[in-house]
């Protein structure tokens, strides 16, 4: 999930990490006065504390898996998306953070934006799912950029090559990973945006986590 915002000056910037976490619903449901939604949150905070310890992947899956299945308990479709796509950001976050070595000036970054064009007095920021980069001015300097999509169709990924594209214009030498769980879009269309998604890592066929840390540790390794 990409945003574009728009900073109309310097003196506007501010830190804007992901504002609202998977715990954060999961203890939505915790405290709601009916007991099946109390008791589908007690089984998700267990399931969280599980795969944010252990970073496996099948933990992760088990862990949407129940949000799945839980699906009329989570509530509206807005907030039940956002529940399933922030709980894949936050495992990439956490991913890149365990799994990573990054030298200062790099940090992992969270929901956070990076510069994609600067005039005398503006600047537009989009905000990126996961960065790794440099902070500067509030922005981040992008060395990495990561897309996260529970399901990955056509649309979807029209949406993160637009985002790329922008990303690119302004940071020609950023990586660009599109990571995904469900494939849902043929084949050659994903082939097609190959010269500006540098690349896609399908977690949930086969685990290409350790794929993954490999090309991003590859990636700052060069910085």
């Amino acid at each position: 999930m990409i945003f574009l915002y728009y900073l109309a000056s310097y003196e506007e910037l501010c830190i804007m990490p992901r504002l609202k976490k998977p715990i954060d619903y999961v203890n939505v449901l915790r405290l709601n006065p009916k007991r099946e939604k109390r008791e589908l949150g007690e089984t998700l905070h267990e399931q969280y504390w599980q795969w944010t310890r252990s970073l496996f992947l099948k933990d992760l899956l088990s862990f949407i898996q129940t949000v799945q299945e839980g699906k009329d308990q989570v509530g509206a479709a807005q907030f039940f998306g956002k529940f399933r796509a922030y709980s894949l950001e936050e495992f990439v976050y956490r991913l890149i953070r365990a799994k990573v070595s990054l030298s200062e000036p790099l940090g992992v970054y969270w929901g956070e934006k990076c510069p994609i064009w600067r005039g005398s007095r503006e600047e537009y920021g989009m905000e990126v799912d996961v960065l790794v980069g440099k902070k500067l001015d509030g922005f981040v300097q992008p060395v990495v950029a990561v897309d996260a999509k529970v399901e990955l169709d056509a649309s979807r990924l029209k949406t993160s090559l637009a985002s790329f594209l922008l990303l690119k214009r302004c940071h020609p030498h950023a990586k660009c990973l599109l990571v995904y769980l469900i494939e849902e879009v043929d084949p050659p269309l994903l082939r097609l945006t190959e010269p500006w998604i540098d690349r896609f890592y399908q977690f949930s066929e086969g685990d290409e986590t350790t794929a993954f840390v490999e090309s991003v540790q590859a990636v700052v390794k060069q910085v």
